[in-house]
């Protein structure tokens, strides 16, 4: 029985060939795990700017009640006893142009 020898070149070249089969392999696996890591991120952050726009929403309408009108007359009479100047109370102040 004869044995098949492969020469030292073909060896080197198969050896070569699944190194770079691995390191494809392991490359396809780096860049799926980075994707996969950075959607997570993304998904966090839009998240996170959902929440940040609702707040966002609720202060306003919190400024807008706190800015009612009504609201300030009532506290400046009833809290703070101000009431509306006279007449003689008023000064006009003119900008010469």
């Amino acid at each position: 029985m004869k044995k098949a020898r492969v020469s030292l070149g073909t060896f080197l070249g198969i050896v070569l060939l699944f190194s770079l089969f691995g390191a494809w392999g392991i490359l396809h696996v780096w860049t799926r795990n980075l994707a996969i890591d950075l959607g997570y991120k993304l998904s966090a952050q839009q998240a996170l700017n959902e929440k940040l726009l609702s707040e966002n929403k609720a202060l306003k309408l919190e400024i807008s009640t706190l800015k009612n009108s009504s609201r300030l007359e009532s506290i400046a009479k009833n809290i703070l006893g101000l009431n509306a100047p006279s007449p003689d109370q008023v000064v006009y102040v003119w900008l010469d142009e």
